[in-house]
């Protein structure tokens, strides 16, 4: 199997990236990560960033930016994404009045659809990372297919979290193989326990429920680009950036 290139979405260590961004961009360059989706610049300029991450040879391979920010000037957003080098933009969240049944869906649609146009315009495609919500049904079909199908797979594509695919009730292997072609960036992510019975924890990947070595080869089949991981909490008596590294090793080991 080829060895997808691996990310780490930067919430993941948000609190450290607030104290001390550039040496947290080291630190995961150090762990072996090949690149790293953003969560916010923490203080630094598109410039700083470019600076930084070109030094120590790690790619910004996306981004995570809400709507609303996106909206305020598309043109003027996708024109920063292009100067750091991001292949996508991905939604992090949507609220179920934004998704389909929903009050706000129609202008959802059609902000998206103006949005995709200004990122497509630079190069940079637009992503939609979901949580356990969209996985509801409408219609007979997910909210989150509603949302492809509406907006349009030209327009958008998946950013899928592996964790809340499956505790939304879907296995996610399947639903990999279900979208082959729609899912460029794909989040890993691992957990323990249940909403149901109020013991869920995320867990560094390998230390949780997922099969990972499955998950690796669905991404790969399905047409993934990268690997983007994603610990919303740390776990297990470990630091952000302990869980980071974890998951990092956990991956090499089975890309092998």
């Amino acid at each position: 199997m080829k060895r997808l290139p691996v990310a780490l979405q930067l919430y993941s260590v948000r609190e450290d990236c607030q104290k001390d961004f550039p040496g947290v961009l080291k630190a995961v360059k150090n762990m072996g990560y090949d690149g790293v989706e953003l969560a916010g610049f923490n203080g630094l300029t598109v410039a700083d960033l470019n600076a930084i991450t070109k030094d120590l040879g790690l790619r910004i391979v996306s981004a995570h930016v809400d709507r609303a920010e996106l909206m305020k000037d598309p043109l003027r957003s996708a024109e920063i994404y292009e100067a750091l080098g991001c292949d996508y933009v991905a939604y992090p969240w949507s609220g179920l009045d934004e998704l389909a049944g929903g009050e706000r869906y129609p202008e959802f649609i059609e902000s998206t659809k103006k949005i995709a146009r200004a990122l497509k315009i630079r190069g940079v495609g637009l992503l939609y990372h979901n949580h356990d919500h969209e996985l509801k049904l409408y219609e007979g079909q997910t909210l989150l297919d509603n949302l492809l199908f509406d907006v349009g797979v030209e327009n958008i594509a998946l950013e899928l979290d592996l964790c809340w695919c499956k505790v939304g009730g879907f296995e996610p292997a399947q639903f990999l193989r279900d979208h082959k072609g729609h899912v460029p960036l794909v989040h890993f992510k691992d957990y323990t326990g249940s909403k149901e019975e109020n013991n869920f924890s995320f867990a560094p990947l390998g230390m949780g429920c997922q099969d990972i070595g499955e998950l690796l080869v669905a991404s790969a089949n399905c047409g993934a680009e990268w690997i983007v991981v994603e610990q919303d909490e740390p776990s297990n008596g470990m630091t952000a950036l302990e869980c980071a590294a974890k998951s990092f090793i956990m991956l090499e080991e089975l890309q092998k």
